[in-house]
């Protein structure tokens, strides 16, 4: 009997199985992948595939199994990589990974048979080959990243859509993230900071291009921003400092822009530089409240001080003292030396006198030849003062003067007004002091002279009152009409309606003569009325004959305070069935700007019932460019001052450049009054002015003898 070994094959059945089952859960694994997984034998023959690599790659399972077909799949399928270059069975990430024995990754794509264009990324992975093995073949992944390949591209195309929004955009806009660092800026405001794009972007803003002094308050302002909340105006303006270290001041306008969850994601500011703009407005202000010769203030802060100091010394029962100077026969230095000579002698003089104050004192330039020098006497006795001020002015001025290589003597005449003694407002202390300097100059000049009111004065001022009174109620009153040209073409657009006196007794007498008078005594009212219903007359003639300028009448400080000066204005119009916007009311800026709120509330009237409203003389009073820019003003009318020594000046042509700037930048429409000559015209058709009006183009004249035509002067 022999013996025989008996073997149990049960665990190696049950490893086969095992086996087995693995591998049908990793084909299904495999199956189930979105990826397209694709087996490559040593040769590169399809060993195994799953469905989704048929799908990718758009072939079908005979065309992978022939390897004939397959050795030309690439062609068939206009495979390329990214750079364009076609897929060939000599160069392909399979053939890479296989020679290198390293993985190998690529970015495909193909056209499909209807023609849209498929973006496929592949993993070439080699199978074996490690401890000196022959590698056995290659493992390549598939995946189809068309949409997020799409997707980028739209993104990208948006990105640069909005670049190029960015690079034509006229101002400065920057992007910061939530931390305040720079993700995007655009072209200008590279140019306007002196950065290259890539110096700016990654970077903190606030460290970069925010002065050193003012980065708290930026830091601030952002964390603000990103809170959500509304910042005030007045924090709308900001310096930036340059590559090159210049500041420029910068108006921002500020945006958060949130991400789906509603958190601040980043900032986006737009900026404009306003850096000139306000440079000339700053010198505008200043020129405004300065004389241009001498550099000292002139009568509007003058003015300001004088009520300031009158208001404390109501409340102390102190005094103050008003000195008017006038030099003594300036007219012959003038006459004789040239104004270049005067020129000097005003600024020397100017030296003169503010060497003498004292600390409290106001010096300014009235105008002319003439100076004021305010004196806060405080408990003092102020005629002591004012007269020990006034001989010291005296003495100064008695030294000799060389200029031009000439050495004169002019002296001068000092009149001094006292409040409480001599008045009781700044008014009536402006007008005293120049009365008592007048009687110094008629009493042969060289004198200071306390103001005293005589009984001649007041009787001539008694009958002045009647006469005018008459005047108002027996038809002595005229319209003068001086026209007001457009500049580009001479055209005749509007009218300025003028008051004139015809005096049986002394002729025509100009505003000067009687306004004044007029606005103490209250006539000014009347005289108001019926420059109103004499204008509306006149108006109605001219629209019969087909004629409507636009017609302007002048409103005074003491109509302004008329309770019903609105509605009997809009009355008359009604009543003579005009258009009110044919009409436009004329204030100046010293009237409108003292008294804001009251003045405010009548501009609102007037423009409500259709007026056109100007604000006349501008730079000439207390210029306020932020309130008058909040009033709802149309016309500009910039003083004639601004033109006297325009072209010959550099620095006079150039503040009139910057006036009429400004004009454009608040929404006004400009007129440039006091045109004299050629040359002046001919400087404000080159800045573009769009109004003038002064003698060169026509003076004032009674309607029948006003010329309707072009004016000739004012033609290109």
């Amino acid at each position: 009997m022999s013996r025989g070994l008996v073997v149990d094959a049960a665990p190696q059945q049950r490893a086969r199985q095992a086996l087995r089952a693995a591998e049908r859960l990793s084909r299904a694994v495999v199956d189930g992948l979105e990826e397209g997984v694709l087996v490559l034998d040593a040769n590169l023959h399809p060993v195994s595939w799953n469905a989704s690599v048929l799908r990718i790659l758009g072939v079908t399972p005979e065309q992978l199994a022939d390897v004939e077909q397959l050795a030309q799949a690439p062609a068939t399928m206009s495979l390329r990589y990214d750079s364009g270059k076609p897929v060939t069975p000599r160069d392909n990430p399979a053939l890479r990974s296989l020679r290198h024995g390293a993985p190998v990754r690529a970015t495909l794509h193909r056209e499909t048979e209807t023609g849209r264009e498929r973006w496929i990324t592949i993993l070439a992975r080699p199978i074996g080959g490690a401890h000196g093995t022959s590698r056995r073949g290659v493992v390549c992944t598939f995946a189809d990243v068309t949409s997020s390949v799409e997707a980028a591209r739209r993104l990208r195309e948006e990105r640069d859509r909005a670049q190029h929004y960015l690079e034509v955009a006229s101002t400065l806009v920057v992007v910061l993230d939530a931390g305040g660092r720079v993700e995007l800026v655009n072209r200008q405001g590279c140019e306007l900071l002196g950065y290259a794009e890539h110096e700016l972007v990654g970077r903190d803003w606030n460290e970069t291009v925010v002065p050193p002094g003012d980065r708290r308050d930026a830091r601030a302002v952002f964390a603000q921003l990103l809170a959500g909340e509304q910042l005030p105006a007045e924090r709308g303006e900001t310096f930036l400092l340059t590559k090159a270290g210049e500041e420029r001041k910068i108006a921002w306008r500020n945006a958060v822009v949130r991400d789906a969850t509603g958190t601040v994601a980043s900032v986006l500011c737009s900026g404009e530089d306003v850096t000139e703009r306000r440079r000339a407005e700053a010198q505008l202000a200043y020129l405004a409240h300065h004389d241009r010769l001498t550099g000292l203030p002139n009568r509007a802060p003058l003015e300001e001080q004088l009520q300031r100091d009158l208001a404390r010394a109501r409340r102390t029962g102190g005094s103050v003292a008003l000195v008017q100077v006038g030099l003594d026969n300036f007219k012959l230095v003038n006459d004789s030396l040239g104004h270049a000579a005067g020129d000097a002698v005003l600024s020397e003089t100017a030296q003169r006198v503010a060497q003498l104050t004292r600390a409290g004192d106001v010096i300014a330039r009235q105008g002319g030849d003439e100076f004021m020098l305010l004196l806060d006497c405080g408990a003092e006795e102020a005629q002591v003062v004012a007269q020990l001020a006034g001989d010291r002015v005296m003495a100064a001025l008695e030294q000799p003067f060389a200029v031009a290589g000439a050495e004169f003597h002019i002296g001068a005449s000092i009149g001094i007004a006292l409040f409480p003694g001599n008045a009781n407002n700044a008014e009536s202390l402006f007008k005293h002091a120049d009365m008592a300097m007048h009687q110094a100059k008629r009493s042969g000049g060289g004198a200071v002279v306390f103001y005293e009111r005589g009984a001649a004065e007041a009787r001539e001022r008694l009958s002045l009152t009647s006469r005018l009174r008459r005047a108002i109620d027996g038809d002595e009153l005229r319209l003068h009409f001086q026209p007001i040209y457009r500049v580009e073409d001479g055209v005749l657009v509007a009218v300025e309606a003028l008051v004139r006196w015809e005096d049986p007794e002394h002729g025509l007498v100009p505003p000067a003569g009687f306004i004044p008078v007029a606005e103490e005594t209250g006539l000014i009212e009347g005289i108001g009325s019926w420059v109103v219903e004499a204008l509306c007359r006149q108006a109605s003639r001219w629209a019969r004959e087909g004629f409507r300028p636009r017609l302007c009448f002048n409103l005074s400080p003491r109509q302004l305070r008329q309770p019903d000066l609105v509605d009997s204005i809009a009355r008359t119009i009604a009543r003579h069935e005009l258009p009110p916007g044919q009409f436009c009311a004329e204030l100046t800026e010293t009237a409108v700007l003292s008294d804001e709120r009251r003045h405010s509330s009548l501009l609102d009237e007037l423009h409500e019932a259709g007026l056109a409203i100007a604000i006349d003389d501008f730079g000439s009073g207390h210029s306020s460019l932020a309130r008058l820019r909040d009033l709802p003003v149309q016309v500009l009318k910039v003083d004639r001052s601004f033109l006297r020594r325009v072209p010959e000046d550099p620095g006079s042509t150039a503040i009139v450049a910057a006036v009429l700037e400004l004009g454009t930048a608040l929404g006004m429409t400009t007129v440039v009054e006091g045109v004299e000559d050629d040359a002046q015209l001919a400087l404000l058709r080159r800045h573009g002015a769009p109004l003038a009006q002064g003698f060169l183009l026509g003076r004032p004249v009674p309607a029948d003898q006003l010329d309707r035509s072009p004016a000739p002067a004012a033609r290109a």
